[in-house]
C-alpha cells in the first residue's frame, strides 16, 4: 500500500511542499525495489507511518481566562464554539486540534494509556478530570485548519491552575514544536512569574515566540502604556529576542494576524519536515544500494570464491562491531564526570538565587515553582554546555568509523539528526528532574523546614537559619535526588542511542548477508536469466544514485 501525501492542495508552501511529495514518492519507490529483491521494508513502513502522523506543534500558553480557548474558537470560525471557555482548573487539560479530511473525532487520552472517543457535542459538555486525562485530541474538517494541515494547535491550561502545567507545556510538546503562542488579554497585560519562567526556558531552546493580545476590543486609554510596560517586562525574561505581536478579538471575530502567523508556521513546517525525512530516508537508500553493489560485484564469482568472500565479510563485520564497542566504552568513561559537573552547575544556580528563596520563604510564598524553574533552567543550560558536546563528539566518531568502513564492496552508513536528538534528550532528562522536585519528597521536606523556622524565630534570626538550612539540608537533598535522576535518565538515553546504532548495523549486516546468500542461489541460473538480473540491478543502481542526489 502506498503512503498518501500529507500535502494538501490549499497549502502555500510551494517548493517545500514539492520536497515533501518527493520524499513520499521516493519511499514508495524504495518499498517497491526492496520487494523485488526480498529486502525487508519495515524501516520504510515505519517512516511512512511517522510521516502520516507528523505535525508541528504550536502550543498556546497563558494564565487562566486570558482568552486562549476563545482565540482557538475564533480561528476555527464556527458559530457554535468547539472549546469551552468556562472550565475550572480541575477540568483543564491540554487540547490538541488538527485538521482531518475524514470523520471528525474527539479522543481523550488517559494517563493510564486508555483512550476514550466521544462526539463533538459530548466533548462540549464533558467534565475532564485533569488528574486522569493526559490530553484531548480533536480532529476537525475545518476550512482554516485545512490551510495549516501540518500544524497542531495545543490549547494549554492556564498556569495558575495549581497543576504542573509548566512541565507539561515544555516536556510534552517542545520536541515537536516550531513556535509558542503566548496570550495576554488587553485588559491584563501583566507578565506574571508563572509565564515569565516558561518564557525564559523556551529561550534556552531558541524557541520562536508570538505574543497575542486577546480581547483587543476591551483595551482602555492606558493600553499603550500597559503594552510598553509588558514589553519591558518580557525583555527581563527573554532579553533582546525578536517577538511577533498579534492582536485579536473574539468579540468581533478578528484573528487575521494570528492566521497569517500560523500560515507562516505551516510553510516553515514543510521545510523542516522535508529536511528531517530526507535525512531519515538516506540509510534506507544506502541499505538497498549495498545489496545491489554486493550482488553486482559477486555475480561472476565461483561458489568457492563466494564462500571465501562471505568469510571475509563476516570478519569485517565483526571488526566493525569491535570498533563501535571501543568507541562506546570510551564515551561512557566521560559520563560520570559530566554528571558531577551538571550537579555542580545546579548547586551554583540555587546558591545564586538564595536571597530570593529566603525572601519567598519568609513571606509565605510558593517556593517549589521557583525552585523548579531554577533547577530546570540550570539543567538545560548545563546539558547544552557539558553533555551534548560529548554526545556529538561520540556520534561523529561513530559515524566516521561506520561510514568510512569498507565491508565487502560497500560502505556501511548511519545518519543522526543531532538537533532533534539533543532536544528530545533535554526534555526527557529535565522532565525526570522536575518530577523528582515536584512529585517527590523534596517539596514536603522544604515546607516543613521553613514552617518550623518561621514559627520559632524572630525575623532576622529566621532568615539566617533559613540560609543555613538551605545550604546544609535543602541544597544537598536537591542535588542528591536530582543527580540520581540525571544519572538514571542519561544512562537510559545512552542505551537508546547505542541500541539504535546496533539496530541499524544489524539491518545492514542482514542485507549484506542476504546478498551473499542470493548470490549462491544464482550460481546455477541459466545465462539469460543471469544477464537479465544484472541488467535490472544495474538500472536500479543508477536510479538509487539519482535518489541520493534528490535527497541531498
Amino acid at each position: 500500500m502506498k503512503i498518501k501525501s500529507k500535502v494538501h492542495q490549499k497549502d502555500k508552501g510551494g517548493l517545500s511542499n514539492m520536497e515533501m511529495e518527493k520524499v513520499i514518492a521516493i519511499l514508495n519507490e524504495l518499498k517497491n525495489m526492496n520487494s523485488t529483491y526480498g529486502i525487508s521494508s519495515e524501516a520504510v513502513t515505519e517512516l511512512c507511518k511517522e510521516i502520516e502522523m507528523a505535525k508541528v506543534c504550536t502550543p498556546i500558553i497563558g494564565k487562566f481566562s486570558s482568552g486562549k480557548s476563545a482565540l482557538v474558537n475564533t480561528l476555527l470560525g464556527y458559530s457554535i464554539r468547539i472549546l469551552r471557555e468556562d472550565i475550572t482548573p480541575e477540568t483543564a487539560i491540554p487540547t490538541e486540534i488538527v485538521y482531518t479530511d475524514s470523520e471528525e473525532t474527539v479522543t481523550f487520552v488517559g494517563n493510564d494509556g486508555v483512550d476514550k472517543d466521544v462526539s463533538i457535542n459530548e466533548y462540549r459538555a464533558y467534565e475532564a478530570d485533569a488528574n486522569k486525562i493526559k490530553c484531548a485530541r480533536i480532529c476537525l474538517r475545518n476550512s482554516f485548519l485545512e490551510e495549516i494541515p501540518d500544524v497542531m494547535l495545543v490549547d494549554m491550561p492556564g498556569f495558575e491552575s495549581g497543576f504542573e502545567v509548566h512541565n507539561k507545556a515544555i516536556d510534552n510538546y517542545l520536541p515537536d514544536s516550531l513556535a509558542y503562542i503566548v496570550v495576554f488579554p488587553a485588559d491584563d497585560m501583566i507578565v506574571r512569574s508563572s509565564v515569565g519562567n516558561i518564557l525564559k526556558e523556551l529561550c534556552l531552546h531558541d524557541m520562536p515566540l508570538c505574543v497575542v493580545i486577546t480581547k483587543y476590543d476591551k483595551r482602555n486609554d492606558e493600553f499603550d502604556v500597559a503594552f510598553e510596560k509588558m514589553n519591558e517586562t518580557l525583555k527581563r525574561y527573554i532579553g533582546d529576542r525578536d517577538i511577533r505581536f498579534c492582536r485579536t478579538s473574539s468579540f468581533t471575530g478578528d484573528a487575521e494576524e494570528v492566521k497569517v502567523f500560523l500560515k507562516e508556521i505551516q510553510e516553515e513546517s514543510q521545510k523542516i519536515l522535508a529536511s528531517k525525512y530526507k535525512l531519515l530516508t538516506m540509510p534506507i537508500v544506502e541499505n538497498l544500494e549495498n545489496y545491489l553493489i554486493t550482488t553486482m560485484n559477486g555475480s561472476k564469482l565461483s561458489e568457492s570464491e563466494l564462500y571465501e568472500k562471505e568469510e571475509k565479510l563476516h570478519k569485517q563485520l565483526s571488526g566493525l562491531n569491535s570498533k563501535f564497542l571501543s568507541e562506546q566504552e570510551e564515551f561512557e568513561l566521560h559520563i560520570s564526570e559530566c554528571i558531577e559537573e551538571i550537579k555542580n552547575d545546579v548547586q551554583i544556580a540555587m546558591e545564586a538565587e538564595e536571597h530570593t528563596l529566603v525572601a519567598m520563604a519568609m513571606n509565605n510564598q510558593e517556593v517549589n515553582n521557583h525552585l523548579n524553574s531554577i533547577v530546570r533552567n540550570a539543567v538545560t543550560v548545563s546539558l547544552k554546555k557539558r553533555f551534548f558536546p560529548i554526545v556529538e563528539r561520540y556520534l561523529k566518531k561513530v559515524s566516521k568509523v561506520i561510514n568510512n568502513e569498507l565491508v565487502g564492496d560497500v560502505h556501511t552508513y548511519i545518519a543522526f539528526d543531532s538537533e532533534k536528538l539533543n532536544k528530545v534528550m533535554t526534555n526527557r532528562i529535565v522532565s525526570v528532574v522536575a518530577s523528582l522536585l515536584l512529585g517527590g519528597p523534596i517539596l514536603g521536606f522544604i515546607v516543613s523546614i521553613f514552617m518550623k523556622i518561621r514559627s520559632d524565630k524572630k525575623r532576622e534570626e529566621a532568615k539566617q537559619e533559613i540560609r543555613q538550612k538551605l545550604r546544609r539540608e535543602v541544597y544537598p537533598k536537591v542535588i542528591s535526588d536530582v543527580g540520581s535522576g540525571i544519572e538514571m535518565t542519561i544512562s537510559k538515553q545512552i542505551v537508546q542511542i547505542n541500541t539504535n546504532i546496533e539496530e541499524e548495523l544489524k539491518n545492514q549486516r542482514n542485507t549484506l548477508e542476504k546478498a551473499m546468500a542470493d548470490l549462491r542461489q544464482q550460481i546455477n541460473y541459466e545465462e539469460g536469466k543471469k544477464k537479465n538480473l544484472l541488467i535490472n540491478i544495474k538500472n536500479n543502481l543508477e536510479r538509487v544514485e539519482e535518489i541520493k542526489d534528490e535527497l541531498r
